[in-house]
């Protein structure tokens, strides 16, 4: 992702789409909510919205992004008496194809084995679970929002897959996808932990489309700046929301809090990928390390599915 530029002076096209924005925000918060513990959020958001297109310069999507530490092809002779081998740095990869499957860029492509683990547990105790007798907020959460976040952890795991295996704009669209629809869920889903005031149900189905339309307005713009928005704002948010609010009514305030900071160092990690590549001696790249600890993350959130229910009507 490129440096963010500030501008003093909005663009017209700038005013006119923030202008429409704010009216459509305050026509559809005013007509729908009534409750100002729901409202003021939602126009802080807003407003931190309309500020960050208002002034900030269009973030395009670097090349180089695509250019991992982690070149590894990994040659998979499962015919022979070995498991495989790693193939030196710029071999031809199509002259080794008849000594078997050939994995490249392994360490970012395998690492999201984790992930899918992440999203397989979700979903297997979600099925499993006894729910009993519960509110409506807990059924809402148990029945809609970790459903659809688990099931694009899963996704991410195929899509981000389908990135490594290739890297390039186009299939980086295929990563992004579920990425904001799995954190815009989990966004909606400690929102309504913490403030249960029916704000997260209330914006689960509009913030899941505004994640959409994020990346593929980036995808047809080459202007990552909504993208932008949807990733860190809720982040800053749920940050705020475990540290300073009342704990969780349902529990896992721990797993919760454990899960946002497994996710700010994967974000590190990311930023830090040929330096952790060059730290562990090549063995893994800052990329794989951030696969990692995002499955990891989402095996926590899991557990927030262990234990009884009935103690939280």
């Amino acid at each position: 992702m490129s440096s963010v530029k500030l501008r003093l002076k909005p663009t017209s096209t700038s005013v006119g789409g923030v202008l429409a924005f704010v009216i459509c925000t305050l026509k559809v918060a005013y007509t729908n909510v009534q409750d100002d513990i729901v409202l003021l959020p939602i126009l802080v958001m807003m407003s931190l919205v309309s500020l960050f297109f208002l002034f900030v310069e269009p973030i395009t999507q670097k090349l180089k992004y695509h250019d991992f530490a982690d070149k590894r092809s990994f040659l998979c002779a499962c015919h022979s008496s070995s498991v495989g081998l790693f193939l030196p740095p710029n071999s031809d990869i199509r002259r080794n194809r008849s000594a078997g499957f050939i994995i490249p860029n392994f360490g970012d492509v395998a690492s999201n084995f984790v992930i899918l683990i992440g999203g397989l547990s979700g979903a297997i105790l979600l099925c499993l679970k006894d729910v009993g007798e519960v509110d409506e907020i807990r059924s809402w959460q148990l029945k809609v929002c970790l459903p659809i976040f688990f099931y694009s952890t899963i996704a991410i795991s195929f899509g981000s897959t389908y990135y490594h295996w290739n890297p390039s704009n186009q299939t980086l669209v295929w990563d992004r996808l579920p990425m904001t629809v799995a954190f815009v869920s989990m966004f909606c889903y400690i929102l309504e932990d913490y403030l249960n005031k029916g704000i997260g149900s209330y914006l689960l189905s509009p913030l899941i489309f505004i994640g959409v339309i994020s990346v593929l307005y980036w995808n047809w713009t080459d202007d990552l700046r909504l993208y932008a928005l949807v990733q860190f704002l809720p982040l800053f948010v749920m940050t705020v929301l475990v540290i300073f609010y009342q704990p969780s009514r349902y529990g896992g305030a721990v797993q919760q809090g454990l899960a946002l900071l497994l996710y700010a160092a994967a974000k590190m990690c990311e930023d830090r990928d040929y330096e952790i590549w060059t730290i562990t001696k090549k063995t893994i790249s800052g990329h794989s390390l951030k696969h990692i600890l995002a499955g990891m993350a989402s095996v926590l959130i899991a557990t927030l599915l262990v234990g009884n229910e009935e103690n939280n009507v």
